[in-house]
């Protein structure tokens, strides 16, 4: 693995932002457009260790928590646990680095983020990588992210936690083993009180709910966020898309790529919602990707 910093800078509002800085290979690549990895909606820095310390061969690499996530600070107004809040986060994290161009890979809502950032600083994103994430959310997917949300994850042991993943998965990611399942835990959760749970404020979950009706639906539900994504008209765009994703349907992939033609997408075999990203051909997309940007 790529050595990395822990890092901490503070939010417009005075929250600690945690963050990872993998410095790359400077020597070999000076200019190089560093990438920031922004994760999903309950996860943290620690989803991105495979992908960051492989991007880093190459380049810079930033892995973020989110407020109220991993390592970062707990919001005293749960409100505040919205996109455009997050997105003047991630904004602040380049401001401190002095980061103009950046790379964006975003995991499900992080590749929201994306969009947002594209849509608020266009000329600082250099391209997307938006993993398992599109201009149409499907409302099957989102009920099940929802039904996590109602019902915050608590187990008595590691072994447990990773059982319970597996349990619950397995149909969207059958070729996942218990191994991989234990480390999938590890990254998600933490262990406080003796109990294994998820690694974000206790308030959070009612937060998400409470704003779930925020973005505009279709008429089965679908949350519709064509005109985010039309920030990237102009951005270079690589889409992963799970082959057995309930949120992110291979139809709305091919309305973007008819929307936005130089979009370049992959589907991820055995994977449903989100790939892990290190699997063969999510690294081979994302390695040939970031090699046409400098």
């Amino acid at each position: 693995m790529n050595a990395f910093e822990e890092r901490f800078t503070l939010s417009k509002d005075g929250l600690h932002l945690f963050y990872r800085d993998y410095p790359g290979p400077p020597a070999q690549n000076p200019g190089r457009t560093p990438v920031i990895c922004v994760p999903g909606l309950t996860r943290n820095s620690r989803d991105f260790d495979f992908i960051a310390s492989h991007i880093a061969a190459t380049r810079r690499v930033i892995t973020t928590d989110l407020r109220g996530r991993g390592r970062s600070g707990y919001d005293p107004d749960p409100r505040n646990y919205a996109v455009p809040v997050e997105t003047g986060d991630v904004l602040q994290i380049l401001e401190t680095l002095g980061i103009s161009r950046v790379v964006v890979l975003g995991t499900s809502r992080g590749g929201v983020i994306a969009m947002v950032m594209a849509t608020a600083k266009p000329d600082l994103i250099a391209g997307a990588i938006l993993n398992d994430m599109g201009a149409q959310l499907e409302a099957k997917g989102l009920e099940r992210i929802y039904a996590v949300m109602r019902s915050p994850p608590s187990f008595a042991s590691w072994e447990e936690a990773a059982s319970a993943l597996a349990r619950a998965n397995a149909p969207l990611f059958p070729n996942v083993g218990d191994a991989n399942w234990l480390a999938f835990a590890h990254a998600l959760y933490r262990e406080e009180g003796g109990r294994i749970a998820g690694d974000y404020d206790p308030k959070f979950p009612e937060a998400i709910l409470a704003g779930a009706g925020t973005n505009p639906r279709t008429e089965n539900g679908a949350a519709d966020l064509w005109r985010w994504f039309a920030a990237l008209t102009a951005v270079p765009t690589l889409v992963l898309r799970g082959e057995n994703s309930e949120l992110l349907t291979g139809e709305t992939v091919a309305a973007m790529a008819h929307a936005k033609p130089d979009l370049v997408s992959v589907t991820v075999a055995n994977r449903g919602h989100v790939p892990f990203l290190d699997e063969p051909e999510a690294v081979v997309a994302i390695d040939g990707f970031l090699e046409t940007i400098a």
